[in-house]
């Protein structure tokens, strides 16, 4: 049968890659689960596709996933049978899509849901883009009736109402892509303390990124290269288990710094003793040659309540780097408790720590402290609201909070726990963990590089022009996290490269395989979803904590404002516009409602309370 082509509307730039990931999930979910597939497919309209091959697929498998048992043959042949012999697009494209969903196995699968909301918006844009067109020029004509302008008004009011509100929702962590003995030890303890696998997961990982340390890096391409570093933030409220869960989850390490403490004091006791016998020796005339024993330093790998001048020491002496343990991040985002309001400078060292660079402490009484690579690992938790009152503005503006991988899982009803991790599961841990400790650094003491296999190097370069795109086209905090997502793809990898070598797959080559790098592109993308939802939860919050000191302030006025009585009266609506703005959101949410004022003005020049 024929078909009319379509033009490509005016934003369909931003568009095509959503889609074709889109469609690559949908063909994944053709024969993994019809179900989940034709529950995207009923999110969407074909209409809604910028692409006319794209569009004319989506009815093909939206046909297919009601027969039996639904293979991507079936999806050719409507395909070839809706088109007749202008079906090349379609078949070039169900090829791409299909080599699409082998190499991305899972990935566009999880997050087809997603893609389909994407393109609901984009059609529902455009719809309110055509009606505001038409309203234009309804409006531009002398000739228009009231009648006509309304009805164009009313139109552009329809399609606005019509949009879909974007909710991001939450995706379960991906317990499947760590490798053992890890994705079994996180599956247990998170039955075994009946609370969800993320907040024992990024503890987890970031206490073995911490351990593998200063030993490793890996390098994308020539120049090109990741330190094993992670950052994360667990967002729960009190009571949600993250504490015991994050106590599970960094175990290990702790039990390898009382092991450091315990050597450490055995090794005080006997310098003691030596420095007794060359004090004994020096006084009678007998001293030794070499001078006094030399005082013996404790090996750390794990702090908790500490300052960048106090830090800097200790890596000084620990060049394999550190894990930070917060069990209340907030008082770590707290920089100027220390700094006397001078905590800028701070955030700034934190910063530099994230990438391994250079730390440089200048102090009073032991003059200045270099260190050449700060490998600094974070592991923390935090409630939702402490979390937006802590952060602010500040700390997104200067890329800190970017830099986390931040999670906030679903609320569970409290249970007793029942049971523990398994023996098995808990000593191919502790086996894990031993074999890290070991690991050597190059022989000059750097961190030895680690390629990708070829089949793993193209992974990663097709992800990395995807999310190019996806990075362009997003703004703001959101466009600065995923530029930092990037290279959780690649410190993830490289994680789950380690943690493989030294536990489930001891055989595997120094270069990380393409099943490694599949785990980080996996884990950074579920990664960077939940910091958007996750943001998103936070802006909305502090709104909401806006407006409903806004509310309390106008009550306290009477009951009624003006754009100009909000600026006026309070400070952090004095930006042009901010205080119409605030006013009107109050309106939208049903709290306060427009109205012309007594003495006279342009109609709806204020609010009163409802």
């Amino acid at each position: 049968m024929s078909r009319s082509r379509r033009r490509p509307p005016a934003d369909s730039t931003r568009r095509p890659e959503a889609e074709k990931a889109f469609l690559a999930g949908l063909l994944e979910l053709l024969t993994d689960d019809p179900g989940r597939c034709l529950g995207a497919v009923q999110l969407v309209d074909a209409e809604a596709f910028t692409i006319d091959a794209g569009a004319e697929l989506f009815v093909a498998i939206a046909q297919a996933v009601a027969l039996e048992a639904p293979t991507l043959a079936d999806v050719l042949r409507i395909a070839r049978e809706r088109a007749g012999d202008e079906a090349d697009g379609e078949r070039d494209l169900l090829a791409d899509l299909s080599a699409a969903s082998v190499r991305n196995r899972g990935g566009y699968a999880r997050a087809v849901d997603r893609h389909a909301q994407e393109i609901v918006k984009a059609a529902g844009k455009r719809r309110m883009i055509a009606a505001a067109s038409v309203a234009a020029a309804v409006a531009a004509d002398p000739g228009a009736t009231a009648e006509e302008i309304g009805a164009a008004a009313r139109g552009v009011a329809d399609a606005s109402a019509g949009m879909p509100t974007e909710q991001l929702e939450w995706e379960p962590f991906p317990v499947e892509l760590l490798p053992d003995p890890v994705q079994s030890f996180v599956a247990e303890a998170a039955v075994a303390l009946t609370t969800d696998p993320t907040l024992v997961a990024l503890p987890l990982l970031a206490s073995i990124a911490a351990t593998i340390g200063n030993r490793r890096r890996i390098e994308l391409w020539p120049g090109y290269q990741q330190p094993a570093i992670l950052w994360m933030a667990t967002v729960a409220e009190s009571g949600s288990m993250k504490t015991p869960a994050a106590k599970k989850a960094l175990a290990f390490i702790r039990e390898r710094q009382r092991a450091a403490f315990t050597a450490h004091r055995a090794a005080v006791a006997e310098w003691e003793r030596e420095q007794r016998e060359y004090e004994k020796a020096r006084r009678s005339g007998k001293g030794d040659a070499d001078g006094p024993p030399e005082e013996p330093v404790a090996e750390r790998v794990l702090v908790d309540d500490i300052t960048i001048e106090a830090l800097a020491p200790i890596l000084a002496r620990n060049p394999n780097g550190v894990l930070v343990s917060r069990d209340e991040l907030a008082g770590w985002f707290d920089f100027d408790r220390y700094s006397g309001g001078r905590g800028g400078a701070e955030v700034a060292r934190w910063l530099s720590c994230y990438d391994g660079e250079p730390l440089t402490v200048d102090r009073k009484l032991t003059g200045t402290l270099y260190v050449p690579e700060a490998f600094v690992s974070i592991a923390g938790g935090i409630q939702p609201a402490v979390l937006a009152r802590a952060v602010g503005s500040r700390h997104v503006d200067n890329g800190l909070l970017q830099r986390f991988i931040l999670a906030a899982p679903p609320k569970r009803m409290k249970e007793i726990p029942t049971g523990d991790v398994g023996f098995a599961t808990m000593q191919a841990m502790r086996d894990m963990f031993a074999t890290l400790e070991v690991i050597r650094p190059a022989a000059d003491g750097s961190p030895r590089i680690v390629d990708l296999e070829h089949d793993a190097a193209a992974a990663f370069k097709a992800f990395y022009r995807e999310h190019a795109v996806e990075q362009f086209n997003a703004g703001g905090a959101v466009a600065a996290m995923l530029a930092k997502a990037e290279a959780w793809a690649a410190r993830l990898a490289l994680v789950c490269h380690i943690i493989a070598q030294a536990g489930s797959d001891p055989t595997r080559g120094d270069r990380v395989a393409l099943e490694s790098m599949q785990a980080g592109i996996g884990l950074a993308r579920w990664a960077a979803w939940e910091w958007r939802r996750v943001f998103d939860g936070m802006q909305r919050g502090t709104l909401e904590e806006d407006d409903a000191a806004l509310r309390r302030w106008i009550a306290a006025q009477g009951g009624t404002a003006t754009p100009r009585d909000v600026a006026r009266g309070l400070a952090k609506y004095r930006a042009p516009g901010a205080a119409e703005a605030a006013l009107a959101r109050l309106a939208r949410g049903g709290a306060a409602r427009w109205e012309a004022q007594p003495t006279g003005g342009r109609p709806a020049d204020a609010v009163r309370l409802r």
